[in-house]
């Protein structure tokens, strides 16, 4: 009676390990293996992807998963000598080798043996195409292992005309303004100034001679050895019967040099970028190597055209114009943004990041960060205005001010002018962008209130509890500022911006559609009375240049930084929320207001485009009341005005304003000047106290919270 044979248990969980791995490495190569099929057997890089504006009008046709302008290149277009060229020069046995090959590897591991090192390479193009497709340039085992299996797959799926096509269209032959360049359509347009079909022999060998270093083996950079790697290429070409004598000769005796072309620049940078990450991100990257989509954006074209232009010249009037600009344009360029956004749905409309994509492509509209100066006083004062405490109307001290700090230090902030007016309105504090009363405000309404405000606005920073928070101290981006001031032509709803609109494939299925995200911030009425501080500003305050330029109907608030280093204005025409930001990357001081550095760049936006003005209605919870505007009570015969206030409803003043000779002393005693308009400049010496204080007082404030947060960290 025979005896079971008993496995040791280890064994049994060595053999489970196994098939585990197996599994996971057939899994791992089958993901590979569906990419393979859907994008080189399917084709689908060929199809181009159609991206709509916001009206659904085509705007542009992209290829292939990073959105080239240049179509790809069909081989049956082509003269022989041009996919021959790449073969003798990559790969002369690949009509033959089933997707790697054994004598070229032997032979690439006999010479790279002699020569000590890596000198020569044995992959195949079917290699290539999978290494720069599928896999990292990473030199590890594991690495090539999966490529050889894949090319084996890569081989057998598809055949040899299209896996060549496909690396004549992928090869990476160099970079071209930090793009690279891919592509012999690409190369032979940017280096040789023709297209891929005029190429002579001695022209495709010396681009096939540049793919093992293309930027380095270059005719202007080391014309010997270009000449010596076309030769030896061409000698190949004729060796295999490819090429006659009379080819190789006229194309071992052409020269080798470069006849400088260019390659189409992408129209509208900044936003086509920006969508693209929004599609990855929305629906992966898998979706770009599809193909053949259907992307329907929310840009308007004129608007956007507009933005770019305004900001190209605005930048460059402000260097011609001011000397000390120039000065800092040596190192580094004055920058500027520009985002316009439709405030019912949240489309972005425009969008420029920068001055020149083409010398920098950061973009300041959504990864900057920095102070918004006064732009942020119409939350601090929003929030004023729903606590139901004060309004429009109320009076406030501007005189000098004393706060102490957590260090125990004191800060006494400034107006832009360093003027104080003795009593003023709560509108004539907000628009003269005063900072004294506003802070007075802020400590009788309390700053919780306004981090309420701003944190249901949209704006995700951490904001202090410190006095100087209404003035804009702490850094936000511009998508937030833009976006937050939509609540104000929305009367209280904020909507979030978004590019993408919709998404098909090439079938016409529908695979993504936006949802509109919107939230109530405010009650319809406290917006309305925001709305109308913000259209004084441009009637009475800081903003009224832009009644120079025709556009007296707008809204908005200036933000000018304590330090003069960022300018902004943020404004709304009807529906439409458009924002600017002037500055330098690295805080070099503008030394210029918003009146001068931002305002001419926002009303070129607007001046350029098709808008609609509108008259917000005032919605229910709204009272109007003739004013008195120096006393802020209600107006009668005999006072100065009368000005039409807008109060929430219960909030109006009820005491009239006093007059005669009674009057005239209480006006004498309580007012001053009522001059708004922001300095265009300030001198050097000026602005060198101006920002010894505002060092100073940023080092008490950075002290002040390193103290409280001591003190919470000691807490049990």
């Amino acid at each position: 009676m025979s005896r079971a044979i008993r496995l040791p248990r280890w064994s049994l969980v060595i053999a489970a390990i196994l098939f585990m791995a197996l599994n996971l490495v057939f899994l791992y190569i089958f993901r590979f293996d569906r990419r393979i099929r859907r994008e080189l057997v399917g084709q689908q890089w060929r199809q181009p992807t159609t991206i709509l504006s916001w009206s659904g009008t085509e705007l542009i046709r992209v290829w292939g998963a990073d959105w080239r302008l240049t179509p790809p290149v069909l081989l049956r277009t082509l003269p022989p000598h041009v996919a021959n060229a790449f073969l003798a020069a990559e790969d002369v046995r690949f009509r033959s080798h089933i997707g790697i090959d054994p004598v070229g590897m032997l032979r690439a591991l006999v010479t790279n043996v002699r020569a000590g090192g890596i000198a020569q390479g044995g992959s195949t193009i079917d290699q290539q195409l999978i290494k720069s497709k599928f896999l990292t340039q990473e030199r590890t085992f594991r690495r090539k292992v999966l490529e050889l299996i894949l090319a084996v797959d890569l081989d057998a799926r598809v055949s040899k005309n299209d896996i060549l096509e496909a690396y004549l269209n992928q090869v990476y032959l160099g970079h071209y303004l930090g793009k690279p360049v891919l592509g012999i359509e690409e190369a032979s347009r940017l280096y040789l100034n023709k297209e891929p079909r005029q190429l002579t022999p001695g022209e495709a060998a010396m681009l096939a001679g540049m793919v093992r270093a293309p930027n380095r083996d270059t005719p202007d950079k080391r014309p010997d050895v270009v000449r010596a790697r076309r030769n030896a290429i061409l000698a190949v070409m004729r060796k295999q019967g490819w090429l006659d004598d009379a080819g190789f000769s006229r194309g071992s005796s052409e020269e080798v040099a470069f006849d400088n072309g260019s390659l189409p620049p992408m129209p509208w940078p900044w936003y086509l970028v920006a969508l693209h990450g929004e599609l990855v991100r929305r629906l992966g990257p898998g979706v770009l190597l599809q193909g053949g989509l259907g992307v329907q954006s929310e840009l308007d074209p004129a608007m956007q055209q507009s933005a770019e232009r305004a900001v190209r010249r605005g930048a460059a009037l402000l260097t011609t114009r001011f000397n000390w600009i120039a000065q800092a344009a040596r190192h580094e360029p004055l920058e500027s943004g520009v985002l316009m956004i439709d405030a019912p749905t949240g489309g972005v409309r425009a969008m420029v990041g920068g001055t020149d994509h083409r010398t920098s492509t950061f973009d300041h509209t959504t990864a900057m960060r920095r102070q918004p100066g006064s732009a942020f006083k119409t939350f601090a004062y929003l929030a004023a205005i729903v606590s139901r405490k004060v309004t429009a109307a109320t009076l406030l001290r501007d005189s000098p001010l004393q706060v102490q700090l957590a260090n125990n230090s004191i800060w006494e902030p400034r107006n832009y002018d360093e003027r104080f007016r003795g009593r003023v309105t709560l509108r004539q504090a907000f628009e003269g962008s005063l900072n004294v009363p506003t802070v007075r405000l802020m400590d009788d309404i309390g700053l919780r209130r306004v981090i309420s405000i701003a944190r249901k606005a949209g704006f995700e920073e951490d904001f202090q509890d410190v006095p100087a928070l209404p003035l804009g101290v702490t850094e936000v981006t511009m998508t937030e500022l833009t976006a937050a001031y939509t609540i104000f032509p929305n009367l209280g709803v904020r909507t979030s911006p978004y590019l993408l609109r919709s998404v098909k494939d090439r079938g016409g299925h529908l695979l993504y559609e936006h949802e509109p995200e919107t939230t109530r911030v405010v009650d319809p009425a406290s917006a309305f009375v925001m709305h109308s501080l913000l259209r004084g500003v441009v009637q009475h305050g800081t903003a009224t240049r832009l009644k120079r330029y025709g556009l007296g109907d707008v809204a908005g608030k200036t933000g000018t930084t304590s330090d003069y280093r960022d300018a902004w204005f943020v404004g709304y025409s009807g529906n439409l929320v458009t924002s600017v930001w002037v500055g330098f990357d690295h805080g070099a001081p503008l030394r210029l207001s918003s009146a001068e550095a931002a305002i001419p760049i926002w009303a070129s936006c607007l001046t350029g485009v098709n808008r609609r003005p509108r008259d917000l209605p005032a919605p229910e919870g709204i009272a109007f009341r003739d004013i008195d505007p120096e006393t802020g009570m209600l107006w009668r015969d005999g006072c100065p005005g009368p000005v039409h206030e807008v109060f929430l409803t219960g909030t109006a003043p009820t005491h009239s304003c006093p007059r005669g000779i009674f009057g005239g002393v209480v006006r004498r005693v309580f007012f001053g000047g009522d001059s708004f308009d922001e300095p265009p400049a300030v001198t050097f010496d000026k602005f060198r106290r101006m920002a010894a204080d505002v060092d100073q007082g940023r080092q008490r404030i950075r002290s002040g919270l390193d103290r409280v947060k001591g003190w919470l960290h000691r807490r049990p």
